[in-house]
């Protein structure tokens, strides 16, 4: 049981589990990505509560086992301060989790995923200096391009950027041949694998 402060202040336990094996429990998979996993509705005010308390996701057929950090942890976490993830692969938010598991899901390489990110993002600084974005993996196309939604550009619209399956695959090569490249090598903070490592190494955080 896990114990959920409502915004209306009730207080209550809810049977929600702090570990699924995403094999044994295939069904999972859709409900993080339709963001019904760990949501639950308050007794008080019926309001639905979509959470993202600290919980393990185990794939074993994957060879993958993520962390879900809270949101509200991300300082923490980076800052080195909250370790507790038993060398597990941390994902921070609970649409960072919805990308991993959708990326993996598609038979993708999450090292190349992010890189793509990384270049999207610095394209997307250039456009608009002052904005804070961020950009998930939407979906891979019957053809196989990469579809990403970038977040933040403009207030209330969300940015589709499809990149097309050769650039994936050029840049997968080239992780392969380079693993020890400085950009990819820099992906990866400890546990954490993010396009957005570089970009607050580059702000100087």
């Amino acid at each position: 049981m896990r114990k959920l402060t409502c915004h209306c202040e009730q207080v209550f336990n809810v049977d929600l589990p702090e570990s699924v094996d995403l094999d044994a429990n295939p069904e999972t998979i859709a409900n993080i990505a339709n963001g019904s996993f760990l949501s639950c509705v308050c007794p008080a005010c019926n309001s639905v509560l979509h959470t993202d308390l600290k919980t393990k996701v185990e794939w074993p057929s994957k060879n993958t086992t993520l962390t879900l950090i809270p949101e509200i942890d991300r300082l923490t976490f980076l800052s080195g301060s909250l370790k507790e993830i038993g060398g597990t692969t941390a994902v921070i938010g609970y649409a960072e989790l919805a990308d991993r598991v959708a990326v993996i899901s598609n038979a993708l390489d999450p090292v190349a995923i992010e890189a793509l990110k990384y270049h999207l993002a610095v394209k997307a600084a250039e456009t608009a200096k002052s904005a804070k974005t961020s950009i998930y993996f939407e979906r891979k196309t019957e053809s196989g391009d990469i579809v990403f939604h970038i977040h933040g550009l403009k207030e209330n619209e969300v940015a589709v950027m499809t990149v097309p399956v050769d650039v994936y695959r050029s840049v997968l090569a080239d992780i392969k041949a380079n693993p020890a490249d400085d950009t990819y090598a820099a992906l990866s903070r400890g546990d954490y694998l993010s396009y957005q490592n570089i970009l607050i190494e580059g702000q100087g955080a």
